[in-house]
């Protein structure tokens, strides 16, 4: 499918590709707490999460950047808006130590910065248990000054690059950084720039984009065509059958993952399987979708063809998902040891 010389000279090129990420960024803060250390309040009923260690790391669009980054890309542009508080503050702080670019990151006193809390208890014997996680996301709509904004630092920054990936990633319509408007413009950018690649990543709102590349899973394509579909499973086939309309669509080449079994590559009126890489051991697929995007849209931006780059895709989630216990990100370096354990 890919050879070692054709691998190695499409992951040479990264270091001279600058590519943009537009969206929703979250700051992803994890929180230890040793409960050893607990005590009763004496005020309230409680006893009291005492915090020993704070860790924080871009998430979500943020997950995508890091990827990047660790692929040793030029020149990674951020577009998207955070609070002014100190969440911000500190997604900024590590996006600019990962190698970022944040000129073009928009401060809001009407936003907040999305952030995930995700605490950690240990007891006695070491033992570690994830609880439930405190979600900080916007709640209103962005304004439409905010939107004109976003709308500027994008014409602004696209010339800039050769590809464009779009974390849309806030559940909810119109209440992240790629609202109903923000989303047409960028669907007529991509019109406008055919020569640069725009790539889509979107769990519930997918099938809305037009003129660009999307990336959906199974179930997110499924629903994209069928919005109230809520079964447990899609064949190969629906895939193939669900592809070819989304397809005709975006009018671009589509990528259907399909977990373990790989991906399926739509582009044109062909359709190829690109099976998963097995991974022996325990894996965390945490972020392996990201992994995948950020190998395949650098790999386009290479001059890599569709196959080659949903492989090279493939190649850095098998390295990030071998990570366990954390968001992983692969390096060149690791990824040609994979091709060449294969």
């Amino acid at each position: 499918m890919v050879t070692e010389p054709r691998l190695q000279e499409i992951l040479s090129r990264f270091s001279d590709i600058k590519i943009l990420v537009v969206g929703d960024f979250y700051l992803d803060a994890y929180w230890m707490i040793d409960k050893t250390r607990s005590t009763l309040s004496l005020e309230t009923p409680w006893h009291t999460s005492p915090v020993v260690d704070q860790r924080y790391s871009p998430g979500a669009a943020g997950t995508v950047t890091n990827n990047l980054n660790a692929l040793g890309v030029d020149t990674v542009y951020v577009v998207g808006v955070i609070g002014e508080d100190g969440f911000g503050k500190t997604l900024v702080n590590h996006l600019n130590e990962n190698g970022c670019t944040t000129d073009f990151m928009i401060n809001s006193a009407d936003r907040v910065t999305p952030t995930y809390l995700k605490p950690i208890h240990r007891g006695y014997e070491d033992v570690a248990v994830e609880s439930s996680r405190f979600d900080i996301e916007n709640l209103v709509s962005s304004s439409f000054h905010l939107e004109e904004q976003v709308i500027e630092n994008l014409n602004v920054c696209i010339p800039l690059v050769d590809g464009v990936i779009i974390g849309d990633q806030m559940p909810h319509d119109n209440l992240g950084v790629i609202t109903d408007r923000v989303r047409e413009e960028i669907c007529r950018l991509a019109t406008e720039f055919p020569e640069k690649v725009f790539y889509a990543d979107s769990r519930t709102r997918i099938g809305q984009y037009r003129n660009l590349i999307i990336k959906p899973n199974r179930f997110e394509a499924k629903r994209a065509v069928e919005p109230e579909w809520i079964g447990e499973d899609v064949s190969i086939d629906e895939v193939k059958e669900i592809g070819n309309t989304l397809l005709s669509r975006t009018g671009q080449p589509l990528f259907v993952t399909i977990g373990p079994d790989g991906i399926l590559v739509f582009d044109s009126e062909k359709i190829s399987h690109i099976p998963g890489i097995f991974i022996e051991g325990q894996v965390d697929p945490v972020g392996a979708g990201d992994s995948v995007s950020a190998g395949l849209v650098s790999s386009l931006c290479c001059g890599g063809s569709c196959i080659e780059a949903a492989f090279i895709g493939n190649l850095v989630a098998s390295v990030t998902v071998t990570k366990i216990g954390k968001t992983g990100t692969a390096s060149v370096d690791e990824v040609i040891d994979r091709f060449l354990s294969l």
